[in-house]
């Protein structure tokens, strides 16, 4: 039988898109990607390949890869403005319990490490973007800002929380944000510290957070901002230099290293500065468009989720285009069923940002003062429960595997272990 709709444009060329550009190669789509940075998007702050995105992964061949990149913090230690430690938070038993199986690296390494595993055979177009979509019953022509034009027979926007694929296809965004009250802003610059890798700094005055840790070997250091913003910011996305103005003025008159840090957040390269949001909608697809990623149902930076679920739903989404023979009319709908209960269970779960961002003086008292009292009891209960419990991620796969085997249960993959579909680093083998 004849797939059809094979000519797909994917906007977006962080997580989502390449990996869905690989799947799409691999069941004998032409998937071309189209990225607004002049270059890949190195940097930028920690994400989790968890659950069944370390399914994916492993399927993808780059498990092994993703465990050489990874970072290793072990504790969080909360300071005051003279560098004394309040408390500390050891992560470890909190991970065993709960992730074992999650990968944490930064997004720069994971976007560049599904980059090179597509770059030989998907065409890459950086430094340009999508300025007009019109649809007809067999095709998308697609304007560039840039300038021309092309067809296609698909469009997927993977192009993140301010998705243009989404605003010229269902409208502006703010019919489908959840705003959660905070504003982030994370860099990188030299690790001028000398802080070791396994251990995050916290220094905190009410409403306000600034969090320090190192990367790529000690020789980088990542700072986080965060703080909370009851009416949202209004700026231009593009616009850094706005964004590094408000950002600084948010936190000009602040003690510990912050001055220090302003001043290197001016010559940073890779500026994030965004509203800690949500994106809920009805329905991911629209005729031939259809949304994949944080433009879809970004889960919140708060939530840790996003990138899992951009890897989970690029699978998805192309494996039913695979079954469907490319009939996006089958295909759209079926990724929708199989993906949106995901999404929604794990949308429901994102918290406040209260712990790490107390919003009163009195709630950051408690929570220096009260925390090292129940953070022991916390960390023991949760080392009975992955010791009592060791099957508790014992679970099936939410995944289909659309090569036509079962996938194990999430707790049967080990790491190292290759699954179905390897890569040119890893061999195929038999889950």
């Amino acid at each position: 039988m004849i797939t059809k709709n094979t000519n797909i444009l994917i906007s977006g060329a962080s997580i989502a898109g390449p990996t869905l550009a690989y799947w799409l190669k691999r069941y004998g789509f032409t998937p071309t990607v189209i990225e607004r940075a002049p270059q890949l998007r190195e940097g930028g702050y920690p994400i989790d390949v968890r659950h069944e995105a370390v399914q994916v992964a492993k399927l993808m061949g780059i498990w092994s890869r993703l465990q050489q990149e990874k970072t290793n913090i072990g504790e969080i230690s909360f300071v005051n403005e003279r560098h004394q430690r309040i408390f500390r938070v050891n992560l470890q038993p909190l991970r065993k319990a709960f992730d074992p199986s999650t990968v944490e690296i930064t997004r720069g390494d994971l976007a560049k490490t599904l980059y090179d595993l597509t770059k030989d055979e998907v065409e890459y177009c950086f430094g340009d973007s999508i300025q007009a979509l019109k649809q007809d019953e067999e095709g998308v022509d697609v304007t560039f800002e840039r300038g021309g034009s092309r067809r296609f027979d698909l469009v997927v926007g993977a192009d993140g929380l301010h998705s243009i694929v989404r605003t010229l296809v269902f409208g502006d965004e703010a019919q489908f944000e959840r705003y959660f009250g905070y504003q982030v802003g994370v860099f990188t610059t030299d690790n001028y510290l000398g802080l070791d890798e396994a251990s995050m700094q916290m220094y905190n005055v009410p409403g306000k957070g600034v969090g320090l840790r190192s990367t790529r070997g000690n020789q980088a250091l990542v700072a986080y901002f965060l703080f909370k913003q009851p009416n949202k910011l209004r700026y231009d996305h593009h616009d850094v230099e706005r964004q590094k103005q408000l950002l600084a003025e948010v936190f000009a008159s602040e003690a510990w290293e912050v001055p220090r840090l302003l001043e290197k957040m001016q010559t940073a390269p890779d500026l994030y500065f965004d509203a800690v949001s949500q994106i809920r909608m009805e329905t991911w697809s629209h005729g031939r468009a259809v949304l994949l990623g944080d433009a879809g149902y970004c889960p919140a930076l708060l939530s840790g989720q996003g990138s899992s679920l951009a890897m989970m739903g690029a699978y998805i989404l192309a494996g039913e285009l695979k079954v469907a023979l490319g009939d996006h009319q089958r295909a759209f709908p079926q990724y929708e069923q199989a993906f949106r209960p995901v999404v929604t269970k794990e949308q429901k779960k994102v918290g406040s940002g209260n712990f790490f961002v107390p919003g009163t003086g009195l709630g950051l008292w408690v929570r220096n003062h009260l925390g090292p009292l129940l953070m022991p009891p916390a960390l023991v209960a949760a080392e009975l429960w992955g010791g009592l419990l060791p099957m508790s991620n014992s679970r099936p796969s939410r995944l289909k595997d659309y090569d036509g085997n079962v996938l194990p249960t999430i707790n049967t993959i080990q790491p190292g272990e290759p699954l179905q579909g390897g890569s040119k680093d890893e061999p195929t083998a038999t889950a």
